[in-house]
Parts: C-alpha cells; structure tokens; sequence
C-alpha cells in the first residue's frame, strides 16, 4: 500500500485582484495535524490582507518531510516557501537551493525586531539562506510530582550528579524511570560538550570532540541506565521524536530532554502536569544552554515568485496576529515586540514557557556554528551505535570507535 507523504490542501484565498495578476506559492512545513491547522489560519490571515497571492499548502511529519523535500529538489522543482532544521541548513544552503535573503526579494524580509544573535543563525558562509520562525531552548520536561516525592525540584537546577541520585530515586520507586536514555540524543550531547568547553561543530564542519568526550558522555548515560535511574534499552530503542511515543509520552519516564515549547504535547500525551526545567549543570554550573532557532523559512532560490514568498515570510516572523494565531506551538515568537505582547498576556502553559524562558535568557550562550552538509544523518547514526551498548551487543569503546 502507497502512503502519501505530504498531506495537501490550499488555504481559503482571498478574493482575485483581477486582470490575471495572481500569483501561486506553494509553502511546506513539517509537524503535527494540530500544528497545520493553525499554520492554515496563519496563511488564511495572510491572503487576506493580500488578496493577489494564493498560499497552496503542505505539511507532513519530520522524517517524511525531509523524504519528500529531497524528490522535490532532485526533481528540480523545491516548493517557493519552506521550512528547514538547522541540521540541513548547510546542505541546501550550500546546494544552492535556498535563495539569499540579504539580496533580491529577501531585502523585504524585516529582522529589525529580531535579536540579532538568532537571527545570525540563519546564515552560513556569508550567505542568508533562512530567517528564525521560532525561538526555543533545549530543556528538561519533567513531572514534578514524581521529583517532588524524590525530595527534588528541577526547576531550581542542580548538578549531574544530583540529577542522577534523584532520577535514581524516581526510578526505583514506581513503575516509570527517572528519564528517557540521553545516550540516543545528539542535542543532549551538544549540551553536555558545551558545558565542558567543548561544542559537536566547529565553525569549519568538523567535529568538536574527540572519542574521550564521546566516550564520557555514554559513561555518564550508562550510569544512569545501570541503577535504573534511566530507560531500559528495549523502551530507550522505541523512542522517536513523537511527543506522544515517547517514553515520556506513554508514562515509562517521569522526565525527558526536548526543547521547551513540546511541554504542551508531552503534557498532553502524559496526562499529568509537567514542567520544565534547565538542564543539570557542568562542574562550573554552566548548564550549556542557548538561544535556539526552532527552526527556520526559507525561500527557492528557484521560485519564479521569489518577491511573494520573501512577503509571506516576512508577514509569519512579523505580524502580531499571526503570534496570536500560533502561540507557542513551534516556540516563542521571533519578532521581540509581538513576543513581548504575547508575554503580557499568556496563561497555562504559555505563560510557563514564556517565564521559563525569560528567567533563563541571562544565562544563555550563544549559539553554536551551523552544522556541515550531512548532519542531519547524525542522530541516527549515534542512536543506533548506542543501543548496541545498551542491549549488551558492543562494548563502550567499541561503539565509540564505530561512531
């Protein structure tokens, strides 16, 4: 049986402006049906009040997404407006498959009220390939119940040690672990390198750890994992980036790493309320957190209606409507004065993402240099290596060798 990739559709268009001066665009993101539904209201807003564009929309889950953007491309014919990770950033900016924003239509792309260090993110060689959608950080989503039982509240801090005494504590109590196996996870990874001095990426593509850093985060992961403070390999193996199949998610875990704005889908899917907290911190209580573009808009550098995308880029990072519209969902917003009318206003979960953040922001660092070409194979690749440790199949420094 044949599953589509991409599910379709074309927002509700305006009315014509006459004498056949509409324009198409077609626009892709990835995400949830939740996810698409305000987007289309985004886009409707948009069309709206510019009545000669029609928006013609696509959306489609992470890894499927990327399946069909790559036939796209290799077919010569990529969508006008899309969304891109920062992982691919390098790979179809040095492509050329994005358009530069900072010449062309892009100059109509506004990033005066965006903080220049975010929006510095969307650039790679000289060139900007993609302008911040979102701002998120990486954090721990956690259920303070089970914590505070453990005689802990993660939203003060504490140290990796700490958090290995208390995750051990919850996980042996009940049924659910401490936390979800980070040994899986390269954001965690990242983390845990700049908290030593270290970062994944140097600013020329190479890699900025040696096998000994490799080698002592998966000994501090594997820690975890031996006094069941963490995941046993065979509920570690099914997690995926799905909220809702997490093992947070399914309530096999009281506390996982993730950015920060999939609180309101981890919450969702758990049942309880939870909470986020910063990470556990370095020996020098740097916790390695930064600035983070949730993810990115982007432009065809081949779209023969480069001017009407670069506008309906501009209107999504811009319009205070449309931050009402979307919320929270993909992060906090980019433009720096809707985000602080969004703040103002913002309750329940919002609201705890907006603090969250705020009270974080003196802390963060800047961010790290733009992946090279192929980092986005990465996260599979140190997945797949570790649960051979985790299983038993390969030995510590076996996999680090292999990774």
């Amino acid at each position: 049986m044949v599953v589509p990739l991409l599910l379709t559709g074309v927002a509700a268009c305006g009315s014509d402006s006459g004498g056949g001066s509409d324009v198409t665009i077609n626009f892709v993101w990835w995400g949830s049906e939740g996810r698409a539904n305000l987007t289309k209201k985004a886009v409707e807003l948009f069309q709206q009040k510019n009545p000669d564009i029609k928006v013609q929309t696509s959306f489609s889950a992470y890894a499927a997404y990327w399946e069909k953007l790559a036939t796209q491309t290799a077919g010569g014919k990529p969508p006008d407006v899309l969304n891109v990770d920062s992982r691919y950033l390098a790979e179809y900016g040095g492509r050329n498959v994005l358009a530069d924003l900072n010449s062309g239509a892009g100059k109509a792309i506004s990033l005066a009220d965006v903080n220049p260090e975010l929006a510095a993110t969307g650039v790679y060689q000289g060139k900007r390939y993609a302008v911040p959608w979102a701002q998120n950080t990486p954090a721990m989503i956690y259920d303070p119940a089970a914590f505070t039982a453990a005689g802990a509240d993660p939203a003060k801090g504490m140290s990796w040690d700490q958090y290995a005494e208390v995750a051990r504590k919850v996980g042996t109590a009940g049924t659910a672990r401490g936390v979800t196996d980070f040994g899986i996870l390269d954001t965690t990874l990242e983390i845990w390198l700049r908290q030593q001095g270290k970062q994944f990426y140097t600013a020329e593509g190479k890699l900025g750890f040696t096998a000994d850093d490799l080698r002592g985060y998966w000994q501090l992961a594997s820690r975890f994992r031996d006094t069941k403070a963490a995941s046993p390999a065979d509920v570690t193996a099914s997690y995926n980036t799905s909220p809702e199949q997490s093992p947070l998610g399914k309530k096999l875990t009281s506390s996982e790493f993730a950015y920060d704005n999939l609180l309101p889908a981890y919450q969702k899917a758990n049942g309880k309320p939870l909470n986020v907290a910063p990470y556990p911190s370095g020996t020098n209580g740097d916790t390695g957190q930064y600035r983070r573009p949730a993810m990115f808009l982007a432009v065809s550098a081949r779209s023969p209606q480069q001017a009407a995308a670069a506008k309906l880029v501009d209107f999504l990072i811009n319009d205070p409507e449309v931050g009402k519209i979307v919320g929270t969902d993909r992060g906090l917003a980019p433009n720096l004065k809707v985000r602080a009318q969004l703040a103002a206003t913002a309750s329940g979960n919002d609201k705890t993402l907006y603090d969250y953040e705020a009270a974080l922001e003196p802390k963060l660092g800047a961010a790290p240099p733009v992946p090279p070409k192929g980092a986005g194979a990465i996260q599979k690749l140190l997945q797949r290596t570790y649960e051979e440790v985790a299983f038993g199949r390969m030995s510590l420094d076996d996999a680090v060798n292999r990774f």
